[in-house]
């Protein structure tokens, strides 16, 4: 499904961006050939308008002259003296013989009532529209036609401008644009996958890491439902275990109990942090409420929840104050109490798992290892609240992973306590109060959990 989306913004991108890559090399282009037909319009009448000035205000036009203007314009200039031609072969050869296109224009000029072989009688001068005139070689021209009154008669002009280089060059430039449109669509489409994989790759994670909690919390759910079954099972073919297979239902409730608890806890963090960002809607009562609140105050409270179960455990646990006075974090008292009691649990199941009760060795003589400290320190605007173990540590690669949800070092551990849920409610929590968590060795081996706040104004 997400390869499908990816493919379909893709392309969608892509198609859009080249219509209106498109749109823009085709209003650039008949800017550009409107302004290039107006221009050589322009050159033509102007040559047009010179030469009946010419033709009428000197009685003499001199061969040479007329070669030098056709040479450098690529005009084609005929001229006739009260209806007889004038001799004048002309500069240069045009792709279609003079005659024929002289005649062509002159039928044209017919059409608007410009006759070269009538004096004009109302008007001393009678001028026909600019024409587009098309030779047989594919060369193309603009013509024009005129009449004027002169005192020993009239004079008829005949004028062609030789546009055909012109058209072949924009026949060229149309090819280069059109290169150009494949090209760009080309390096659109190159640029979309790219921008589009960017763009997909927070959905796609999102949609494995639901994947994977999914199935990850139905697998922790199928296993109190497997025991419960066969404990039910059992109770019908070996009534004398009634009792013992009931205990053991009631035991898996509470722990399939306590999964969904952890499970629809982190449903509303999401949907805090949805409220958060604007995705939905906030939810009533003070359960998120930030305020200030006092760090080593919490450690206390942590201290002398926790310290009755860590003694029965066998587990020393001390509180590591600085002389200074901490100043006050911005955040949520509950979760903060919550985040630290997560690492205190993490650290009682997985930092000491072998200590015994009373004394402060593990089974491999090593000292510290059923040794739990609680500490808080301020370092520049952030006060960290740590919580650092003894025991195996977490290796390196392991580090960034643990916060995962569902995410355990050890699959195989038989531990029916941890579902690997609380690092992951431990970083909603953090995330909420804008705080960060972080796993770092612990001096002389272990692991110490962090918690990173901003020291409240």
């Amino acid at each position: 499904m997400i390869q499908k989306l990816y493919r379909h913004l893709t392309l969608l991108f892509t198609c859009v961006t080249s219509l209106i890559l498109f749109f823009m090399l085709c209003i650039a282009w008949f800017y550009q050939i409107t302004w290039a037909d107006s221009r050589t319009e322009e050159a033509f009448r102007n040559q047009m308008l010179d030469l009946k000035r010419k033709l009428e205000m000197d009685s003499e036009i001199s061969d040479s002259w007329l070669a030098r203007v056709e040479a450098e314009g690529r005009f084609i200039i005929y001229i006739e003296e009260n209806g007889r031609p004038l001799f004048f072969n002309g500069s240069w050869k045009p792709e279609t013989p003079r005659e024929i296109l002289i005649s062509r224009l002159r039928e044209q000029a017919l059409q608007e009532n410009v006759d070269l072989s009538i004096r004009p009688f109302s008007l001393s001068s009678q001028e026909s529209s600019v024409f587009s005139l098309k030779g047989d070689g594919g060369d193309t021209y603009l013509g024009g036609a005129a009449v004027m009154s002169r005192d020993r008669g009239f004079c008829g002009l005949i004028l062609l401008l030789d546009t055909t280089a012109e058209k072949r060059s924009r026949q060229w430039q149309g090819a280069l644009y059109i290169s150009l449109e494949i090209l760009g669509t080309a390096a659109l489409f190159l640029v979309s996958r790219r921008l589009m994989r960017r763009a997909i790759r927070p959905v796609e994670e999102y949609h494995r890491k639901q994947t994977e909690f999914v199935a990850a919390a139905s697998h922790e759910l199928r296993s109190p439902l497997s025991v419960i079954q066969t404990c039910a099972t059992a109770i019908t073919t070996v009534p004398e275990q009634t009792d013992h297979m009931a205990e053991l239902i009631g035991k898996e409730c509470v722990r399939a109990g306590r999964l969904v608890k952890n499970l629809l806890f982190l449903a509303s963090l999401d949907k805090e942090e949805d409220v958060k960002r604007g995705w939905g809607q906030k939810r009533t009562g003070g359960a998120s409420k930030m305020e200030r609140v006092e760090a080593d105050g919490v450690l206390l409270q942590l201290l002398e929840t926790y310290e009755p179960l860590c003694e029965s455990r066998g587990i020393r646990l001390c509180l590591k104050l600085p002389e200074d006075i901490l100043p006050p974090v911005y955040g949520n008292a509950q979760w903060i109490y919550q985040v630290l009691a997560i690492f205190l649990d993490n650290a009682m199941a997985y930092g000491c798992p072998e200590a015994e009760k009373g004394s402060g060795l593990d089974t491999s003589g090593k000292h510290g290892a059923g040794k739990i400290e609680l500490s808080a320190c301020q370092k520049g605007g952030r006060v960290l609240l740590s919580v650092c173990d003894h025991g195996p540590g977490i290796p390196d690669g392991w580090k960034d992973r643990v916060f995962d949800r569902f995410s355990r070092m050890d699959p195989s551990r038989k531990d029916k306590e941890h579902f690997g849920l609380g690092l992951g409610i431990a970083v909603s929590l953090a995330r909420s109060m804008k705080a960060e968590l972080e796993a770092v060795d612990t001096d002389g081996g272990g692991c110490t959990f962090r918690l990173a706040m901003k020291a409240g104004r």
